[in-house]
């Protein structure tokens, strides 16, 4: 199968939800749906409890980096309406591959710039990735290996680079054909992060590390519901196993990111069952709760009013 046949295939997304479907089937086959169940049967309830009172503090730093960059960028809207835009575009991804549903956000904000919040939505996302990298080169360094390490080292800091230089990456960017994949996309975050200054986006960096400590001592309580708490099993797997969500192959990431969990923390004696438990459970406290909680609270929220969706952006 071609390259080309392969990008058709995975943007259809009937066939991305076949294709969620059948990986779940094979990693709970592999992994033996009754362990799983037994291994929920014997979580114990307040560490659960905890975990999920967790997904507060780590929803309340995105929704602030959210407000924040919007204000930066000269978009207006409450903070309470970028939290509002923020679960309801979680909504949307839910169903979406490689959460493009976020892009919804602008549908619910009140401001008419909807390209420029469309881009600020992709730049938002790619703080997360951004300071995921970061967090997975001691990880891939012990667990893949030193090339890997260094390949994730690079990575984030051409990231840093072109988060606080944009300038160069639009200039690279507009020598390059337009059939090249993701060049549209790469563009328009790099054109956003333009309107945004060097002390905005230290403060975006700093809320996105604040958010993901968040998570990574909720993976650890998880984890403490069967398993002795390790800082080598929560700081060198998760950040790994949460990049796999950046693969656009399943919905979700669904699948992958259970799979990854599973042959990660087989590495420091964690079960399988255990492990793609804990990493689903990860994604239904911050992702799918929110994103359902989103879907509920978006048929009440205030919509723009229908004139302002014709204006367009001015440069």
């Amino acid at each position: 199968m071609t390259v080309t046949e392969l990008r058709t295939v995975f943007a259809n997304r009937w066939a991305r939800y076949i294709i969620t479907v059948a990986l779940l089937g094979v990693v709970l086959y592999k992994v033996n749906l009754g362990q799983v169940v037994n291994a929920a049967g014997s979580a114990r309830p307040p560490y659960l409890l905890f975990a999920l009172l967790l997904t507060g503090p780590f929803l309340y730093f995105k929704a602030l980096r959210w407000h924040l960059m919007l204000e930066a960028a000269g978009v207006r809207a409450t903070f309470g309406e970028a939290a509002v835009s923020l679960v309801g575009g979680m909504g949307v991804a839910l169903i979406t591959p490689a959460r493009l549903g976020e892009l919804v956000r602008a549908a619910y904000l009140r401001d008419p710039q909807k390209l420029k919040i469309a881009g600020l939505v992709l730049v938002d996302k790619g703080f997360d990735v951004l300071v995921l990298a970061w967090l997975s080169i001691a990880g891939a360094w012990v667990l893949l290996g030193a090339w890997a390490g260094a390949a994730f080292a690079l990575v984030s800091a051409l990231g840093l680079l072109a988060v606080y230089q944009p300038s160069p990456l639009i200039r690279l960017l507009l020598r390059l054909p337009a059939r090249i994949p993701m060049r549209a996309k790469i563009e328009r975050i790099a054109t956003s992060l333009e309107a945004l200054k060097p002390t905005s986006i230290t403060a975006f960096l700093t809320l996105t590390i604040l958010s993901f400590v968040v998570v990574l001592l909720q993976f650890g309580v998880i984890l403490l519901s069967w398993h002795s708490w390790s800082l080598d099993i929560v700081f060198l797997t998760f950040p790994l196993v949460v990049l796999t969500n950046v693969l656009p192959i399943t919905i979700g990431g669904l699948g992958v990111r259970e799979a990854a969990a599973a042959v990660l923390l087989s590495h420091y004696g964690v079960s399988q069952s255990h492990a793609v438990l804990a990493a689903f459970l990860m994604f239904a406290l911050n992702t799918a709760l929110p994103g359902i909680v989103g879907s509920l609270v978006l048929p009440f929220a205030s919509r723009p009013p229908a004139s302002s969706t014709s204006v367009v952006d001015r440069p």
